[in-house]
């Protein structure tokens, strides 16, 4: 009798928590205020590669994480097995589609059971509180006065809701733990993945009620954890969700028997069922996560830029990623699956490695490498590191900047100059000693000495500096800026008169250089180097796609004669490349070196796509000792490549001549064009031909004859005689000047 007394003045005890709610603190909650919350719940994202399986869909990199947490929403009911909703009804809330968001009885039942202390809780709450309580209030206190907002939003909840939806929302809502996969699941679906690696529609009875049993004790009733007793608490639980089933007529005598035989240890998800993507490809995981965030922002119209500018990126780019990970979107990516693998895999073979210690940390080599298709600037792949993520987990491909060092100087320097016209690539100038404009000493070539009168073809084939600083001076430093500011290269405002041989005050990406490198392959148009082709809500519906937007950078001509220049280079510092390039492809690039040779370049393009490739310390080190690290890294990966992908990488195309290249022909090239020259004349005169063969025969009329004049014939004129009608001689070709012409800059003191 005592107990119920206490029991009922509890109850009278809320009941008066209520009204004292509901007359002081408590803001009457409008529809648009529960969409908020119960449409906010987070949900997992997905990631996906370019390729697809054999079924026709495209491949899962994995799930994309925030806080570790994982959750799939369902959209309806029909969406879970008919077991787990009466078995959720019959342990949480039998009178669920009967009361109108609270049941006294059942509080005051709570509140008994709390009181003597009994083993078996059935709980006080419906599953409509419950909601309120995981969602709207989120406030896991036992004072009155949260039991009392519960009891107030619930009874307006029901009034707005459908009994369906409330049960939809309160599904995703739940908690159940950590699954096999190491992350904690909230909502029916993650927990039947996680749990017993099923969807919640196809789960068995027993795995149903074992679900339902977890809910108010999830750490405790959790099966997978190394505590065997967490599995023998929790099978209890699910023989007393059975027995409410059976006591309310959900399922048959045959149909309980059956559950308790099912064998639930034996159902159990394994780590190994899922596809990890952080495990496997966590450096890709990561570049997502940014990229997805940035797609996010610039689907709100920001402008990623200025917000740099601003000191805005930083706090936005966490607030978007948080966004990108838990808005249930599927990000659909330009990496080809066997492609990264390959050139991952291959990266390192046969590499030596020299690992030094900096403040007591043992460091070695490090690489970055990105392969991107130069018509779209879509990355295919990259290689983060020389290490494994656990090892190492600097991102050298897409997140660390290092100086460009030589590779800079056809960006810079020489493509623009000739897209201005101040030189061409048979232009010489005078490779010699030359002061530094602040006075500080003299620019020297690597090997120290000095040439004479080189090309500018030669230039760049043996990376001579003077020469390119001569023309740097010659094109304007603001005008050359202005170049590589288009290819996504923004200078700093320190940058000056070294820039031009990659003494830059920041340095770049890789994949941003290679992704400048495609411009000359593109025939001049440069493509922003981009990861997310499309991407879809949880529905699949699509809600962005990649538009290339291709900026002119350089003419067709110039992009051109840049690239039969940097062809020579195969000849010239890159040999190592040549002797060991794949027959059939056609490929033109740059070797890069930075002061003291800390870091190491070489970027390689044939007509389809772009590989470009770090190689350096963490730490200043010289790679002096270990010159031929990126060369033969390079090799190693576009040999990887081309094998796993031909159809990406074909063999036998050819860079494509834009046609007349200007009278300033080099030397290299000559016959090349003659004969290009040649051909598209035969095919004109071919052309003449068959046309003229297919004109109708016209008849020939006679003349009609005139009578003589009768008046005296005019004196004959003393002007000449028109020319008769005919064909006219072809125009001579334009000279070429001489070779030996040579391009005077001021010769320095």
């Amino acid at each position: 009798m005592a107990i119920f007394l206490v029991t009922t003045i509890g109850a009278v005890g809320i009941g008066i928590g209520v009204v004292s709610a509901m007359v002081q603190d408590q803001t009457i909650q409008t529809k648009s205020d529960f969409e908020k919350s119960l449409k906010g719940l987070f949900q997992t994202s997905y990631a996906y590669f370019s390729n697809k399986d054999a079924s026709g869909k495209p491949v899962k990199i994995g799930e994309l994480r925030y806080d570790n947490n994982n959750r799939k929403l369902i959209k309806s009911l029909d969406e879970v097995s008919p077991y787990l909703i009466h078995a959720f009804i019959s342990i949480e809330d039998r009178d669920f589609y009967e009361h109108h968001g609270i049941v006294l009885r059942s509080i005051v039942r709570a509140a008994y059971q709390q009181v003597v202390g009994s083993e078996v809780t059935t709980g006080g709450s419906t599953i409509t509180q419950q909601l309120v309580k995981n969602i709207i209030l989120n406030d896991r206190s036992k004072v009155f006065s949260r039991k009392a907002k519960e009891i107030i939003l619930a009874l307006r909840m029901e009034q707005m809701y459908s009994k369906d939806e409330i049960l939809v929302y309160y599904l995703n809502s739940v908690f159940f733990g950590k699954g096999a996969h190491g992350r904690k699941m909230h909502g029916v679906e993650a927990a039947a993945r996680g749990l017993f690696n099923t969807d919640a529609k196809h789960l068995h009875l027993a795995q149903a009620a074992y679900l339902a049993g977890m809910v108010q004790r999830p750490n405790a009733l959790n099966p997978l954890d190394d505590d065997p007793k967490n599995l023998e608490r929790g099978l209890k639980r699910m023989k007393l969700v059975l027995d409410k089933m059976r006591e309310y007529e959900k399922i048959s005598q045959r149909e309980y028997e059956e559950a308790l035989r099912f064998d639930i240890k034996k159902s159990l998800a394994r780590s190994e069922h899922f596809n990890d993507g952080y495990e496997r490809y966590p450096f890709i995981m990561f570049a997502i996560e940014d990229e997805a965030a940035e797609t996010l922002m610039e689907m709100d119209r920001l402008n990623i830029q200025e917000l740099k500018k601003q000191g805005k990126y930083k706090a936005l780019l966490e607030e978007y990623k948080k966004k990108a990970v838990t808005g249930g979107y599927h990000f659909y990516t330009t990496i080809d699956e066997k492609l990264y693998n390959a050139i991952n895999r291959m990266a390192t073979q046969g590499l030596t490695f020299y690992p030094r210690t900096y403040k007591g940390k043992k460091t070695k080599e490090q690489l970055g490498a990105t392969l991107i298709h130069n018509k779209t600037g879509a990355v295919l792949a990259f290689v983060s590191s020389s290490e494994k993520f656990n090892v190492n987990q600097q991102d050298h491909a897409l997140h660390v900047s290092r100086q460009p060092g030589s590779t800079i100087k056809p960006l810079l320097v020489f493509a623009p100059a000739m897209e201005e016209g101040i030189v061409s690539p048979s232009s010489k100038i005078i490779d010699e000693k030359m002061r530094k404009r602040d006075g500080s000493g003299y620019y020297k070539n690597a090997s120290g000495s000095y040439q004479g009168p080189v090309t500018v073809t030669e230039a760049l084939k043996w990376s001579y500096n003077i020469p390119a600083i001569k023309t740097f001076n010659a094109l304007g430093h603001q005008k050359g800026f202005h170049y590589l500011t288009k290819m996504g290269l923004p200078p700093d405002p320190n940058d000056g008169e070294s820039a031009a041989i990659g003494g830059m005050t920041q340095g770049f990406t890789v994949e941003k250089m290679s992704a400048a490198f495609s411009t000359f392959a593109n025939q001049g148009l440069y493509n922003k180097p981009f990861l997310i082709s499309k991407v879809t809500d949880s529905d699949g519906k699509v809600i962005w796609e990649h538009k290339p937007r291709p900026v002119r950078v350089f003419s067709p001509q110039t992009a051109y004669k840049t690239t039969m220049m940097l062809k020579q280079v195969l000849n010239g510092t890159a040999t190592y490349i040549q002797a060991r390039l794949p027959s059939g492809y056609e490929l033109a690039g740059k070797t890069g070196t930075t002061n003291e040779d800390r870091d190491l370049w070489f970027i390689g393009y044939t007509p389809d796509i772009t590989l470009g490739v770090w190689g350096g310390y963490d730490y200043n080190f010289s790679m002096a000792h270990n010159e031929k690290f990126v060369k033969k890294a390079w090799v190693n990966m576009f040999q990887a490549a081309v094998k796993a992908s031909p159809d990406l990488i074909p063999k036998g195309t050819h860079f494509k001549h834009p046609g007349y290249l200007g009278p300033e022909i080099c030397g290299f090239e000559c016959d090349e064009v003659a004969e290009y020259y040649r051909k598209l004349e035969e095919q004109r005169k071919k052309e003449e031909e068959e046309k003229k063969s297919k004109l109708p025969e016209i008849p020939i009329i006679p003349p009609i004859l005139e009578p003589p004049p009768t008046e005296e014939p005019d004196q004959p004129s003393t002007e000449p005689a028109p020319p008769s009608p005919g064909p006219h001689p072809p125009s001579p070709p334009p000279q070429r000047p001489p070779l030996e012409s040579y391009l005077r800059f001021p010769r320095s003191s």
